[in-house]
């Protein structure tokens, strides 16, 4: 037979542990963030670095091409389309520049010279987009690009002879 006591007394110490550590409900509180990125496509001039295209030093001669071969420096992001021209120069016989009418010049002097996509020299460079411009896709590192000139004679007065190109990349 079970004891009234007992079974009074284990009820009340079931109580008092109850009433003398009572559960806490855990207390949250949330907020929320966002979490951002803007990626966006760039070909900044400043990435753009050249080599001369130097001819070199020639003797006189009309029968005489002269070919040189300089280097853009491009940098675009990766699976960026851009299109890079070369300007007619300071000394251009018209506007736009074309195969034959590009000049370096020495005082009042001048000696025609192209600039070519192709080594072949038969994709002239100009800054038409869609007719001679070179057209590419970023890499996401530095790419060479060369650029070919022509000068398609030697037969000109003596002098020290040049010309000012701008590149521009349009992406």
């Amino acid at each position: 037979m079970v004891n009234k006591n007992t079974i009074l007394g284990a009820t009340c110490l079931a109580m008092s542990v109850l009433v003398a550590s009572p559960v806490q409900a855990q207390v949250t509180d949330t907020t929320t963030f966002n979490v951002l990125i803007e990626i966006i496509e760039s070909c900044s001039i400043s990435d753009i670095t050249a080599t001369d295209v130097d001819y070199g030093t020639h003797a006189r001669n009309a029968a005489t091409d002269v070919e040189a071969e300089g280097t853009l420096h491009v940098n675009c992001t990766l699976d960026t389309a851009y299109n890079i021209g070369l300007n007619e120069g300071l000394y251009a016989s018209s506007i736009p520049a074309s195969a034959t009418n590009r000049q370096m010049a020495s005082g009042t002097d001048r000696v025609p010279y192209g600039l070519y996509r192709d080594a072949a020299h038969t994709l002239f460079w100009g800054d038409e987009i869609g007719t001679n411009t070179l057209a590419g896709t970023g890499t996401g590192v530095s790419e060479d690009i060369p650029v070919y000139g022509l000068a398609p004679s030697t037969d000109y007065p003596p002098g020290s002879y040049s010309d000012t190109v701008t590149a521009t990349i349009t992406y």
